[in-house]
């Protein structure tokens, strides 16, 4: 017996990368797109044949899997539809606060929640790298840099903010936790031990860069990653949709998704 395909919903499906999963989505065999969500109705032919964008997520038929790469105001909104439906989602939406995300994350106890920042499987890896090398490189001033394009609205990047999230954790295994400064224009002073410096950069074209820096005496080390295209960003997405839709009730990462891997 032929196994049937997984029904997506895409939420934010106007934007860039809405429009991009759409388009891989409905020429995935696994997958049927049965729903385009987007308070922004706008059209335009992706050369294959989906569904018209709808503004709200409860007039979208039965789906098994919520993929949301939207706005922290359209992710909220969908909370109880979410929870009513018992579907999987994928939370992929940067600049959540952390109320709505302890929300988001309760869910987890009924149906398969997967939340990541950025959905590239290189990052990933250099999430988990990064606290190898903050626990040993804990007493090394360290330093984030993101550099995005022009139109991008959040400032630092949810993978940025992820990444000191982590590098702060493994940090304050060996010392107590740093506090993390996005601007270092009003301070007349040299820089403390105990802080994590996070810097944004915005400008043409740029996908995603991030770098960690590491600053000892006399060397420095350093992880970076670039993203040469959002499809990469897609294609993790597809990825993830696949696996959570085979997934129980739990929250799960993309530290989840490596260990599968290795």
């Amino acid at each position: 017996m032929s196994q049937q395909p997984i029904r997506v919903a895409v939420l934010g499906a106007a934007g860039r990368m809405g429009r991009i999963l759409s388009s891989m989505f409905a020429r995935d065999a696994r997958f049927e797109l049965v729903a385009r969500v987007d308070r922004h109705r706008r059209e335009e032919s992706m050369g294959v044949c989906m569904p018209s964008i709808i503004e709200d997520l409860n007039d979208a038929p039965k789906f098994d899997v919520l993929v949301d790469f939207s706005t922290p105001e359209a992710t909220e909104s969908a909370l109880d539809i979410v929870d009513r439906r018992g579907v999987a989602w994928l939370v992929a939406t940067t600049g959540v606060g952390d109320e709505v995300r302890e929300k988001i994350e309760s869910l987890g106890a009924k149906q398969p929640i997967f939340i990541a920042a950025n959905t590239s499987l290189g990052i990933a890896l250099m999430q988990r790298l990064a606290a190898q090398a903050a626990a040993v490189l804990a007493e090394w001033d360290c330093e984030i840099v993101e550099t995005h394009h022009r139109n991008k609205v959040d400032a630092p990047s949810g993978t940025a903010k992820a990444l000191a999230e982590t590098v702060n954790r493994a940090r304050a295994s060996v010392l107590r936790r740093a506090d993390f400064v996005y601007d270092r224009t009003v301070r007349r002073s040299a820089r403390p031990d105990d802080e994590i410096g996070i810097s944004a950069l915005r400008g043409g074209t740029v996908a995603g860069q991030h770098q960690i820096l590491w600053f000892g005496n006399h060397e420095q080390f350093e992880i970076r990653h670039t993203a040469e295209d959002r499809d990469i960003f897609a294609h993790g997405a597809v990825k993830i949709a696949s696996w959570i839709a085979q997934q129980g009730p739990g929250v799960y990462t993309m530290d989840r998704i490596l260990d599968d891997i290795l």
